[in-house]
């Protein structure tokens, strides 16, 4: 077996029989509206895709974790002979995935289930889904002859990953995100001090999620991807040179690892391969099939240079914006669209009355434009001003919250653009308010319908921190993870192996930053 890095978390395995491209984000245009561009720059790859996927001497197949444009790249599908392959598809109940790659590949088309096995020349494959409605995605683990690769990508399925490595032994090579990708802090306003601190916080956390990971999996090869991504849009570009944010790269979780896990450190890492480079998975040998290389030490020069080439395209975005925003009665048909659509959310949001503050929404281009969100009330209005002690407000360029209104961007995709500012106050995250600002209003009931059923669960499991015992709520409010596999930090702290939320067990169980609990009460010693 042999994985080419693709970039990003991308990858193209081959066997002598089977040709297997996974999550190739190649083209262009960037995702997120342009927001994110792939780090190194890994355009050159199309070809050598394109190439082996028209190779009719092997079985081809090209695997799509889930619907996030940096992994679903339909520009580039689309390039694509569709009879020449088959799509391996994860199958989530919300079906925008499948409808999408079927407008692309009708035929040539299968839905997998949560670890079913799918066989394939001289080995199989078996899909791993994380359908938590606030999350869709999905992992991979292919065996071939006698080498296997488990790639989860972005997925957080870490509490699942001893049962998959009791299922099928530890993996040769094992492919995980190591860098953040949320809009917290990112495009929150703290103080400096506060933005460092809560940075380092969740790089680290996302840092120990991968040490624990390969302790659970032993795998000899351990390939970091899935992030970061590169901004080259100017109003984003200097997130790349921030001292610490939750975009680490490579080289940084590599050397964190080493330290880490010392003698359970796996034979090889790969820290600073290149889109273009050769694993051979018998060996864990890495051929550097490519001269476009770059090092940790000349990221700002290269990115600078990088988003020079786009220069031209976002000036021309820049002159459309205000263009459009000349035109008469612009702003205030927009304001009308967007109380329209928060309202058409939540008319159909059944646990709206849960959420204990207001939402405002505002355009960051002319802020006095202003919508007010009462989840109480179940209304929407136009608002002068913040009012409330206890509030969240985001806000967003008008021609970015138009393209939400026109359906070019879900409001999942418009999170991860990155381009607006948020506040929150207290500073506490509520898993509803995040379901009702990302989610398609079709999406709400379904989100909310989990929610409760989480709740109904109520199996407790007894946990050890700090030399007590503690019986608490087997799953995590958050999205479900299973708190069998959680650690302890701190000797207080429980963390969820999927999200490393922390509850506190000397304080009830209560969530750090977060309105949510395991309930915690501690046991007395026989």
């Amino acid at each position: 077996m042999q994985i080419t890095y693709l970039g990003h978390a991308g990858f193209l395995v081959e066997t002598r029989e089977v040709v297997l491209v996974m999550d190739p984000w190649l083209s262009a245009g960037g995702a997120f509206d342009a927001s994110w561009f792939q780090y190194p720059c890994n355009h050159h790859l199309a070809g050598l895709v394109q190439e082996r996927l028209a190779d009719s001497s092997r079985k081809r197949f090209v695997y799509v974790s889930h619907e996030h444009k940096d992994h679903f790249d339909a520009a580039f599908l689309q390039t694509l002979t569709s009879d020449a392959f088959t799509f391996l598809v994860p199958h989530f109940r919300r079906p925008v995935l499948r409808e999408r790659l079927a407008e692309i590949a009708s035929e040539d088309f299968v839905l997998c289930e949560h670890g079913e096995r799918l066989e394939l020349p001289g080995g199989y494959a078996r899909l791993f889904l994380d359908d938590s409605e606030l999350n869709r995605d999905s992992a991979i683990f292919v065996r071939l002859g006698d080498r296997t690769f488990l790639n989860i990508n972005d997925c957080k399925l870490h509490d699942q990953l001893r049962d998959i490595t009791e299922e099928e032994g530890p993996p040769d090579a094992f492919a995980a995100q190591f860098s953040g990708a949320t809009w917290h802090p990112t495009c929150y306003d703290y103080p400096p001090e506060e933005y460092t601190r809560i940075s380092k916080r969740k790089m680290i956390s996302k840092f120990e999620a991968t040490a624990h990971a390969i302790e659970a999996l032993h795998p000899r090869v351990y390939l970091p991807s899935a992030g970061p991504p590169v901004f080259l849009d100017p109003m984003l570009i200097e997130k790349n040179f921030e001292p610490v944010n939750i975009f680490p790269r490579a080289p940084q979780v590599i050397d964190w690892l080493g330290k880490r896990l010392q003698k359970s450190f796996p034979e090889f890492c790969a820290p600073e391969w290149m889109p273009g480079d050769v694993l051979d998975v018998a060996s864990g040998e890495v051929v550097a099939e490519t001269d476009q290389r770059v090092t940790d030490a000349e990221f700002e020069p290269y990115v600078r240079a990088y988003a020079a080439r786009y220069a031209d395209f976002f000036r021309s975005r820049r002159v459309q914006h205000v263009s459009e925003r000349a035109e008469a009665d612009y702003l205030d048909s927009l304001k009308t669209r967007l109380g329209e659509a928060l309202q058409q959310k939540l008319d159909g949001f059944m646990l709206a009355d849960r959420i204990d503050r207001p939402l405002y929404v505002r355009f960051s281009d002319a802020p006095e434009h202003l919508m007010h969100v009462d989840f109480a009330r179940r209304v929407v209005a136009p608002a002068t001003g913040v009012e409330e002690e206890h509030f969240y407000e985001l806000a967003a360029p008008s021609w970015e919250l138009k393209r939400v209104l026109d359906g070019v961007l879900t409001w999942e995709d418009f999170a991860l653009t990155f381009r607006m500012r948020l506040n929150r106050a207290p500073d506490v995250y509520q898993t509803l308010m995040q379901g009702f600002l990302v989610m398609e209003p079709e999406d709400l009931n379904p989100f909310c319908a989990h929610i409760l059923e989480l709740e109904s669960r109520a199996e407790r499991i007894v946990v050890e921190a700090g030399g007590c015992r503690y019986s608490v709520n087997r799953f995590c409010p958050h999205q479900g993870g299973d708190l069998e596999e959680a650690w302890v930090e701190e000797g207080r702290y429980l963390v969820c192996a999927r999200h490393r939320w922390r509850f506190d067990l000397h304080n009830e169980g209560l969530a750090e930053q977060a309105d949510a609990s395991i309930h915690a009460i501690p046991l007395e010693e026989d």
